[in-house]
């Protein structure tokens, strides 16, 4: 056979096997999305393909199906193969057939990508694979917060140390890894004036405002606690201490959550009480005045003193007085006219009642009986006996004095 006959027979081959190939279907699919993007541990997620015919034949009694690999099975294990009946040639873009298949994702699913694969077959033949398609698997945001702080002893006291405890749970469906949280007490800010320092009134003892853990598993919690020493002179309030918590997710992912944890600081008022002076005396008027001192850490707010009448003796001005504010280490006192009718061997019960509240505003309610002599005898007598000395010892100067005047006269004589 010449040359020019053999190209002529080679194009004519390649024209009949290509119009062979033109003349079937031609399948193709694509992946157009999955929901949700990225799919999350434990979760199932929608998967959507488009499939077309390019061919010039249509595709016949269609059906096809999704073979996943782990970390991907089947939710409904019955789904099987889908059939999608006649294909038509040329059926394309929009026009081509859409096919939904529900998976489910491992619990302990690695992020990164995972690749399914989609197979088809026409009128019950053998089945053709597709292609492979990958699926997005990420862990959702780790859902961790701080759930609990428990002191002991609560509330913290000034000049004593307590046990902080911070509760951290791990709502997500993964585990978080390289946990830390700082708590922010000692702060230097920089202004265009300079430097201003913010000092909360806590040290820790032992250890670092910084704790961490390794691992907080999935829906589980873990505790991280702190020996915080709280200062004497730490007033009696609500604190607001700022946090830092940073952990990472099981794909690396770092995150940062910042709060604000309020620690309560309170120590119960040491307030004595005690007569300052007193001026009464039975049948007469006189002045009772009392002395309030507050010996403790905290503040005191509010002090209202209530003396109550007795048969003993009477008012004779109001019988409450308000003090107000009385500061840690600091006294008032507080004074009440009355007129003694009455007093068992020489004293007087004062009954007085006292309310005032903390500076965090917890109310607090004392009643004393004091009690005041009122004895005029004992202290008449003893001025008469103060009397009586001068007397004699003005008798005994004057009787010396005629001694000496008489002893003279006789040496004169």
């Amino acid at each position: 056979m010449k040359p020019f006959g053999i190209v002529v027979l080679i194009l004519l081959m390649a024209v009949t096997a290509q119009a062979a190939i033109i003349s079937s279907p031609d399948i193709n699919a694509t992946l157009i999305n999955q929901e949700p993007d990225p799919a999350a541990p434990g979760d199932t997620v929608d998967v959507q393909f488009r499939v077309e015919n390019d061919g010039g034949e249509p595709a016949r009694d269609m059906e096809v199906k999704v073979v996943p690999k782990y970390p991907f099975t089947l939710y409904d294990a019955s789904q099987g193969a889908k059939r999608i009946g006649t294909l038509a040639s040329r059926q394309t873009a929009d026009l081509g057939v859409r096919v939904k298949f529900t998976l489910l994702v491992d619990a302990s699913a690695a992020p990164g990508e995972n690749e399914i694969e989609l197979w088809y077959r026409f009128a019950n033949g053998p089945w053709v694979k597709e292609g492979d398609y990958p699926l997005t698997v990420r862990s959702r945001q780790a859902a961790v917060g701080i759930s609990k702080i428990s002191a002991s002893p609560s509330p913290l006291a000034p000049g004593s140390t307590s046990k902080v405890v911070f509760t951290i749970d791990n709502f997500a469906g993964s585990a978080i890894t390289d946990v830390k949280l700082n708590l922010e007490l000692y702060k230097v800010y920089t202004s265009t004036t300079g430097f201003t320092e913010k000092t909360l009134p806590f040290t820790p003892i032992g250890s670092s405002n910084e704790k961490t853990l390794n691992r907080i598993d999935a829906g589980k919690s873990a505790t991280l606690s702190f020996d915080l020493f709280t200062d004497a002179d730490a007033a009696s309030q609500a604190y607001k201490v700022p946090f830092t918590l940073g952990y990472a997710d099981t794909s690396g992912k770092n995150s940062t959550r910042i709060g604000i944890v309020g620690l309560v600081v309170d120590a119960a008022p040491d307030v004595s009480i005690s007569i300052d002076s007193s001026t009464a005396k039975r049948g007469a008027e006189g002045t009772i005045a009392f002395k309030f001192v507050n010996k403790g850490f905290s503040d005191v707010k509010f002090l209202t003193v209530t003396l109550k009448e007795t048969q003993e003796f009477d008012l004779l001005g109001n019988k409450e007085v308000y003090i107000g504010e009385l500061d840690s280490d600091d006294y008032e006192t507080a004074e009440f006219p009355i007129l003694v009718t009455d007093g068992k061997d020489g004293t007087i019960d004062l009954p007085l009642h006292a309310e005032y509240r903390d500076a965090n505003g917890k109310l607090y309610e004392r009643d004393v009986v004091l009690s005041a002599r009122t004895d005029t005898k004992r202290q008449g007598g003893s001025a008469w006996v103060g009397v009586l000395i001068v007397i004699l010892i003005i008798g005994a100067g004057v009787a010396f004095y005629i001694h000496r005047k008489r002893k003279k006269k006789h040496h004169a004589a």
